[in-house]
């Protein structure tokens, strides 16, 4: 065995200054990995080496500099060459061949941390289940969410365990919406669906993945590849929806809503076999309280399939907009509000193509509803006159309806008239908004009389209607005049609280905010 050059190995640890580091446990044992033992140094081949392990002192006092912040002090070319510790080593190998499972029980919080920061968030859902870190669900919740703003608005105050909940959720429904469905069993989307089940409150899926080929129907000698019928255009089966019996929220797109995928006319379309699996998948989703299917193609048939399977459920909220309602829908809702329980507070039917006739099927269902529908949303419908006569006739005398949208609808001057008519004799009714619908000289000054009579309407929304300067500051004053009785009898139901009387600027504030509001922000002149 050759003996080293001391006096140069001496010089060599002169220029490398010495740590002093607390005395933990973890630190001790990483230390053990790294220096030398003394039969080591007695070897000519250590002279020429750079790292030094020998000059870090463990000492009691825990106020020393940590190991990281020593390395900015260290010399310039030798920092480059300090080797990691063994527990980042094994942590960042942990992270990078993780296959399923919890994460290692054994790690300490930093050092869980750092293993929620390497743990790859493209891994299947399958294997990250059972992984409670939270710092990598936030990372998964920051990939994976459509708009940044949902994970700055979860921030605010969310709890360890909702961001695990808001990450399991966006990759399942990515999984579900990406996936080609000939290949989900291929991937375990059921088997998943089983083990995410206790973590899924709420799932929006906005683009389902149709299958990529089309069978022709039997028979069908003009058959068109590029131009399918619908009931040819179908989807993976979603009974396995029904997996997720904890959902509260289900929101969901058969067609398109934004073309993320090449174009292909099978995505906009969606087979009666489709809503079947659907509706096979509703009847056990006991707990769901809001229900959404929007831009998807839907008929009378499709319609009643699927609200048969909705009728047993306590749904609060149920939107289909923009999915071609038409012939024969309008008895179909009718029918199924007449017969649904007293759950349902909000019903949104905007973007749709019901006309007059069929709010005249509509209308029954409606009035005879055992609950009260807070909110009906009918924007952009071919409602026309006859359409808001026939509902005002349907509603009249009960407690439907607080809340009317009208917005868009071509109804003309005279429909105009007939709706400000519904706020003179429809009492339950607060909030009125008919945006983009002209209103004749006629019609304002009939607001005007409503308004200055009915000081229980809280909120008319009335942009682009043609109304002159001096109408909209009636309006508002009048609408200013109902906000602060509604205050004043709120402090008289609430004698405890603290309320401060509104000053000459805060009143200016409130004016502007609801002349925007009511008007937009130009006036709606």
């Amino acid at each position: 065995m050759s003996e080293t050059d001391v006096p140069r190995l001496v010089a060599a640890q002169q220029q490398v200054p010495h740590l002093h580091a607390p005395s933990e446990r973890t630190l001790r044992n990483a230390h053990k990995t790294w220096d030398p033992s003394r039969q080591t140094l007695r070897l000519a081949s250590e002279a020429e080496r750079t790292l030094f392990g020998e000059l870090i002192a463990f000492v009691p006092d825990r106020k020393c500099r940590s190991f990281e912040a020593t390395l900015p002090l260290v010399a310039f070319g030798v920092q480059d060459r300090v080797p990691k510790a063994l527990s980042a080593i094994v942590v960042e190998y942990l992270a990078l061949h993780f296959d399923g499972g919890p994460e290692p029980i054994e790690l300490t919080c930093c050092q869980r941390h750092t293993f929620g920061s390497l743990l790859d968030t493209d891994l299947h859902l399958l294997k990250l289940i059972e992984v409670n870190e939270v710092t990598f669900w936030k990372r998964v919740v920051w990939c994976f969410s459509r708009q940044l703003l949902t994970y700055f608005e979860h921030s605010v105050a969310a709890s360890d365990k909702n961001w695990k909940c808001l990450g399991i959720e966006l990759k399942l429904a990515q999984l579900i919406e990406q996936q080609d469905p000939r290949y989900w069993h291929v991937e375990k989307l059921e088997e998943t669906m089983v083990k995410a089940a206790p973590f899924v409150r709420h799932l929006n899926l906005e683009q389902l993945t149709p299958f990529p080929t089309v069978e022709p129907l039997e028979n069908y000698e003009t058959y068109n590849f590029h131009n399918p019928p619908d009931a040819l255009c179908h989807h993976g089966s979603l009974s396995v929806l029904g997996h997720l019996v904890h959902l509260t929220t289900l929101s969901l797109v058969f067609g398109v809503k934004n073309w993320t995928k090449p174009y292909r006319d099978s995505y906009s379309k969606c087979s009666l076999a489709d809503v079947e699996q659907l509706g096979m998948a509703l009847q056990g989703l006991v707990e769901l309280k809001n229900f959404s299917l929007s831009n998807s193609r839907l008929d009378a048939e499709k319609l009643t399939v699927l609200v048969r399977a909705l009728t047993h459920l306590r749904l609060e909220t149920l939107r289909l907009s923009y999915c071609q309602l038409g012939e024969g829908c309008g008895g179909v809702l009718g029918r199924f509000l007449s017969r649904f329980g007293p759950t349902l507070r909000s019903l949104d039917l905007s973007g749709n193509r019901l006309d007059a006739r069929e709010l005249d099927q509509f209308g029954p269902g409606l009035g005879v509803y055992q609950g009260t529908v807070d909110r009906l949303d009918l924007s952009y419908n071919p409602v026309g006159q006859s359409g808001v006569l026939l509902l005002g006739g349907a509603i009249k005398g009960t407690r439907q309806l607080s809340e009317l949208n009208f917005t868009g609808c071509p109804m003309g001057t005279k429909g105009a008239f007939r709706i400000i008519q519904l706020l003179s004799f429809h009492a339950p009714l607060r909030k009125l908004i008919m945006n983009c619908i002209p209103i004749c000289s006629a019609g304002q000054a009939k607001l005007l009389q409503v308004l200055r009579e009915n000081r229980h309407i809280e909120d008319l929304q009335c942009r682009g209607c043609n109304l002159p300067r001096e109408i909209q500051k009636k309006v508002g004053k009048f609408l200013t005049r109902n906000a602060k009785l509604k205050h004043k009898h709120r402090v008289a139901d609430e004698p405890s609280s603290n309320h401060k009387p509104a000053t000459g600027a805060t009143s200016r504030a409130c004016w502007y905010e609801l002349e925007r509001k009511v008007f937009g922000p130009t006036g709606g002149t």
